[in-house]
C-alpha cells in the first residue's frame, strides 16, 4: 500500500470527500436485499451473540399513497423490532455497530455467520430510513442506545450518535428483564407492503440447524419451528402436534452423506470439508403423482421443495436451482418427482472462496471445478431417486387397478400435454364466488369416497378430472369447464359405460396375463383419452354451451341405441 507520506503534496489532498454520504447510503438502499434477507441480516447477529431467544414482531398500519391524493389508505409495514437476548453491546461497541465495514468479533476469531461488517447496516436501511439501537451486555446493566437517520444524513448528519442510557419499549423490557441482549427497530419503513407471506418459512428453513439445537425464535409471538428441506430433522410443527396425539410423523428416508475435503486457502495444506447429504421423503407421502400439490403436503411445504439447500456455518445461504449441477429442470412430467428428494450441502466460512460467497448472504454459487464435482455426486442419486418415485407409482397405481378401475392415467396424460395446449376459453369468465358454487354442486352430484369439501378440492387442484355420477340412460357424460379445469362426468348408467368401459376398469381376473391386463388397461384410457379430448376442445368455444349440451345429448342417445344392438 502506498504511504500518504510518499505522495507528492500536490496531490496529497483535494477538496473532494470520498464519498457524498446521503447519496451513498440511497444507493445502498437498492441492494439485492429482499425484505426476508435484510431481516435475515439482522437475525445473523441475534445468532452470532448466541442468543437462546429471538422475538421478531412487525406493525402494520394503513398509510395513504403520498403521490395519489384520492388514493384509499393501504395496510403497510411501518416498523420492525428484532430483539434478542444474546451477550449484547457494551457502550463502545454499540457505537460501532452500525458503521459499514465495521466488525465486532474479536480479533482472531475464526469467521462466523458474517463476513464483510456490512450486513445489519445494509440490511435495515434497505428496508427502513431510521434505525435505533437498544443494548446492553449485562443483565443488571442500563440499556444504551444510538440510531442512524437518513433524514438526518441528509440534514448533515457523519457521526453515529454517541451512545447514551435509554430504555426500549416496556413489552422488551420485559422479554430481557434477567438478561443482557439487543433490541433493533426499524422505523420509517417505506418499502414494505404489509404482505408477510413465506416469512415464517424463511425463518424456519435458513436458521433450522440453530431452532433444532434450542433457538427460539418467534414472529408477532408465534413459535417458528424449524422447517428441514431434507425433511429428516426436527422437532417440526408436525412432531409438536403428533406429541399431543401420541403419533409419530414420519422422517425421510436418507440416501446417504458425502464428505469432499478442500484446502483452506491461505494455509499449508490444512483441510475442511464440504458435506452433501440427500434424503427420499417418506413414501406414505407421495403414493400418487400430483401429491406434491395437495393440501397436507402444502402444508409441509412439500409443493416448494424443488431444488439445493446450501448452508454456510449453519445458515442457509440459497435454497433453489443451482445450475449445472441438477441437470435440466422444469419440465412438466420431472417437477413432481423432484419434489420427492432433498439435498443439502454444507460448508464452513474457511471455504468461502470456492462458493463465491456475496456480500448478501442470498445466493452463492460453486467455482466451476467443485460444481462438477458434486454434480458427479449428486446425479447419480437424483437418477435413483427419481426411478424409486416412479416405480412407486407404477406400483401403487397397479394396485389400485388390481382392486378397482382408475382413470388417473387419463387424467395424468391430459394434464402433461395441457401444457402445450391452448388456454381453456370457456370459464374463463366465472368470479371466485361463481366457481365455487359450481364446484359444490358438482361435488354433489359426485360417486365415491369423500365428503363435499375433499372432492372440490380435488377438482380444482387438477386440470383434468374423469368422475361417476348417476344420469339418465341416454346420457354418456356432461362437460363443465371452470377456469383452467376440465372436468368429466361419466354416467354410470349409461350402456357404453355398462358394456363396454366397466369390464375395463373393474377388477382384473388373479388368472389373466399381465399382458391381457395391460391390453386392458391401455384400451380403457384410450377410450377415456377420446372423452376428455373432446372435452378439452369444447372448451375453446365460448358461448356454444347449448349447441354442445344438445350434441352430447344427441351423441349419447344414439350410443345408447347402438350397444343395445350390439349385443
Amino acid at each position: 500500500m502506498t504511504e500518504l507520506k510518499n505522495i507528492p503534496s500536490s496531490q496529497s489532498k483535494s477538496n473532494y470527500s470520498l464519498i457524498r454520504l446521503y447519496r451513498m447510503y440511497e444507493s445502498l438502499r437498492y441492494n439485492e436485499y429482499s425484505m426476508e434477507s435484510g431481516l435475515g441480516e439482522i437475525v445473523d447477529n441475534s445468532v452470532e451473540a448466541q442468543a437462546a431467544r429471538i422475538k421478531i414482531d412487525i406493525t402494520t398500519e394503513k398509510v395513504k399513497p403520498m403521490a395519489k391524493k384520492r388514493a384509499k389508505p393501504k395496510e403497510q409495514i411501518t416498523q420492525i423490532v428484532v430483539a434478542d437476548d444474546g451477550y449484547g453491546m457494551a457502550a463502545d461497541a454499540l457505537s460501532k455497530c452500525l458503521v459499514l465495514g465495521e466488525s465486532l468479533r474479536p480479533k482472531g476469531q475464526s469467521q462466523g455467520i458474517g463476513r464483510f461488517g456490512v450486513g445489519m447496516t445494509l440490511g435495515s436501511i434497505s428496508l427502513a430510513r431510521r434505525v435505533e439501537v437498544y443494548s446492553r451486555n449485562r443483565s443488571k446493566s442500563p440499556f444504551m442506545y444510538t440510531y442512524i437517520d437518513l433524514y438526518e444524513i441528509l440534514n448533515g448528519m457523519i457521526y453515529i450518535p454517541k451512545p447514551i442510557e435509554k430504555n426500549p419499549e416496556q413489552i422488551y423490557l420485559d422479554f430481557l428483564k434477567e438478561s443482557s441482549g439487543t433490541v433493533v427497530i426499524l422505523k420509517n419503513c417505506d418499502r414494505l407492503n404489509d404482505s408477510q407471506d413465506g416469512l415464517a418459512n424463511y425463518f424456519a428453513r435458513t436458521y433450522r440447524k440453530y431452532i433444532g439445537a434450542g433457538l427460539d425464535i418467534t414472529l408477532n409471538d408465534e413459535k417458528i419451528y424449524l422447517h428441514d428441506p431434507l425433511y429428516m430433522d426436527g422437532p417440526t410443527l408436525f412432531d409438536a402436534s403428533g406429541r399431543s396425539t401420541g403419533t409419530i410423523d414420519p422422517k425421510a428416508e436418507s440416501l446417504g452423506e458425502t464428505k469432499i475435503p478442500m484446502e483452506i486457502p491461505g494455509t499449508d495444506g490444512e483441510t475442511a470439508d464440504i458435506v452433501i447429504k440427500m434424503s427420499l421423503l417418506p413414501k406414505e407421502w407421495r403414493l400418487e403423482r400430483g401429491a406434491g400439490g395437495s393440501n397436507e403436503a402444502k402444508k409441509r411445504k412439500i409443493d416448494q421443495n424443488e431444488g439445493v439447500s446450501i448452508l454456510r456455518a449453519n445458515r442457509e445461504v440459497l435454497y433453489g436451482h443451482v445450475p449445472f449441477i441438477t441437470g435440466e429442470r422444469g419440465e412438466a412430467s420431472s417437477m413432481d418427482i423432484d419434489r420427492w428428494w432433498g439435498c443439502e450441502i454444507s460448508f464452513p466460512p474457511e471455504l468461502d472462496s470456492y462458493f463465491q460467497v456475496r456480500y448478501i448472504k442470498r445466493g452463492t454459487e460453486p467455482v466451476p471445478a467443485l460444481r462438477n464435482k458434486i454434480r458427479e455426486i449428486i446425479q447419480p442419486v437424483v437418477k435413483t431417486a427419481r426411478k424409486k418415485v416412479k416405480n412407486d407409482w407404477t406400483e401403487e397405481t397397479s394396485e389400485k387397478n388390481k382392486k378397482a378401475g382408475t382413470f388417473e392415467n387419463a387424467e395424468k396424460i391430459m394434464s402433461d400435454i395441457n401444457r402445450i395446449l391452448p388456454r381453456n376459453k370457456k370459464g374463463q369468465d366465472l368470479s371466485e364466488k361463481q366457481a365455487d358454487e359450481k364446484l359444490y354442486e358438482i361435488a354433489g352430484l359426485l360417486q365415491g369416497e369423500g365428503n363435499i369439501e375433499q372432492k372440490k378440492e380435488e377438482l380444482i387442484r387438477k386440470p383434468f378430472s374423469i368422475k361417476l355420477v348417476s344420469f339418465p340412460q341416454t346420457i354418456l357424460f356432461e362437460t363443465d369447464i371452470i377456469l383452467d379445469s376440465v372436468i368429466i362426468r361419466l354416467n354410470v348408467h349409461h350402456p357404453f359405460y355398462q358394456k363396454i368401459l366397466l369390464p375395463l376398469c373393474g377388477p382384473f381376473n388373479e388368472d389373466e396375463s399381465p399382458s391381457l391386463c395391460n391390453e386392458k388397461s391401455q384400451l380403457k384410457d384410450a377410450i377415456l383419452l377420446l372423452l376428455t379430448a373432446y372435452a378439452k376442445a369444447e372448451a375453446s368455444f365460448p358461448g356454444c354451451e347449448d349447441m354442445c349440451e344438445q350434441l352430447r345429448t344427441q351423441w349419447g342417445s344414439i350410443l345408447s341405441t347402438a350397444i343395445k344392438q350390439f349385443e
